[in-house]
C-alpha cells in the first residue's frame, strides 16, 4: 500500500493499522541505506512494517520527483512493506514547525507503530536529516497527547529508535543483518539515479552516494556494527534507554572469545 500524502492516508486506512515498525527518512531511499536490512529481517520475522518519506526528494542532484517515485515504487514492493507514505514537505527545507508536526503525528496516530526509527538526533551531515530525526522524536511523545487534535485519537509508540546518517559511535545495540545483505543491495540499487552499480565508473559524479566510496562505506558500516556482536553484518541503534535482556546467556554466548 503506497499512500500518496496524509490525505490519502486517511482515505485508505479507515481502520488502525497497527504496524509494528515505522521507519521514518527524509528522503526516499534514507531508510533503504539506514535500515533496509531490519526491515527485511522484520518482515521475514511476520512483523508489519512500514516507512514514511517526509519528501519526494525533488531536490537531489540526480533524477527528479517522478524518477524517484518509480524507485520508491521499486523498492517499496522489494522491502514488502505493509505501508509507505510520502508526506511531500520541501526537500532541502524540513523544519521542526507545528504544521509539520501534526502531519507527522497523525501517520503515527493512523499506522500506531509499536516502535519508530529515524535519524539519530545529533548534528549531521544533511540538514535535513537532522530536523527529520528530532522532528520524528518529538512527535513519538506528542502523539499521545490527547489534547493535540488530528483526524485519529491519540497513540504514543513503545520507543523511538535512532539510526546513524553515514559513521557512527559505540550503538546501543545492533541487529544482525548478513542474512539479508545481498538483498539490502539490490534494494538500495533500486535507486539509480542516486547511485550506480559497485564497481561502476564514478569519475564523472557529483555526490557521494552516486560513487563507489557509499558502497564501501556501506560495507564498511555494516562490518563494523557486525564485528561488535560477532556477525559479517549488522546495522547499529541508539536509543535513550536500554533494551531488555531477558536472556543474558542467549545475548552473549555467540560472541567469539
Amino acid at each position: 500500500m503506497t499512500i500518496n500524502d496524509i490525505s490519502d492516508l486517511r482515505n485508505k486506512c479507515d481502520h488502525m493499522c497497527d504496524m509494528h515498525i515505522l521507519a521514518v527518512g527524509a528522503h526516499p531511499d534514507d531508510c533503504e541505506m539506514s535500515i533496509g536490512g531490519t526491515l527485511l529481517k522484520m518482515k521475514a520475522q511476520g512483523y508489519k512494517t512500514a516507512v514514511c518519506d517526509l519528501t519526494r526528494g525533488e531536490a537531489g542532484t540526480y533524477g527528479s520527483a517522478e524518477t524517484r517515485e518509480k524507485e520508491l515504487r521499486e523498492a517499496t514492493a522489494m522491502l514488502g512493506l505493509d505501508a509507505r507514505v510520502t508526506l511531500d514537505l520541501p526537500d532541502g527545507g524540513i523544519r521542526n514547525t507545528e504544521e509539520n508536526r501534526l502531519k507527522v503525528i497523525e501517520v503515527i496516530r493512523k499506522l500506531r507503530p509499536e516502535l519508530v526509527f529515524s535519524f539519530v538526533d545529533r548534528p549531521l551531515r544533511h540538514p535535513d536529516h537532522y530536523h527529520c530525526g528530532r522532528l520524528v522524536q518529538e512527535c513519538c511523545f506528542l502523539a499521545g497527547l490527547e489534547k493535540i487534535k488530528t483526524q485519529s485519537p491519540a497513540y504514543r509508540p513503545a520507543g523511538f529508535i535512532g539510526f546513524p546518517e553515514l559513521v557512527f559511535d559505540k550503538p546501543t545495540f545492533v541487529i544482525d543483518i548478513t542474512e539479508y545483505w545481498e538483498k539490502r543491495t539490490q534494494v538500495i540499487r533500486c535507486y539509480d539515479t542516486q547511485v550506480i552499480a559497485p564497481g561502476a565508473d564514478d569519475s564523472q559524479t557529483k555526490t557521494l552516494i552516486r560513487s563507489n566510496r557509499f558502497w564501501e562505506m556501506q560495507e564498511a558500516r555494516a562490518g563494523m556494527a557486525g564485528a561488535l556482536i560477532h556477525v559479517r553484518y549488522g546495522e547499529p541503534f541508539f536509543c535513550d534507554y536500554p533494551p531488555q535482556v531477558k536472556d543474558p546467556l542467549e545475548a552473549f554466548r555467540n560472541k567469539l572469545r
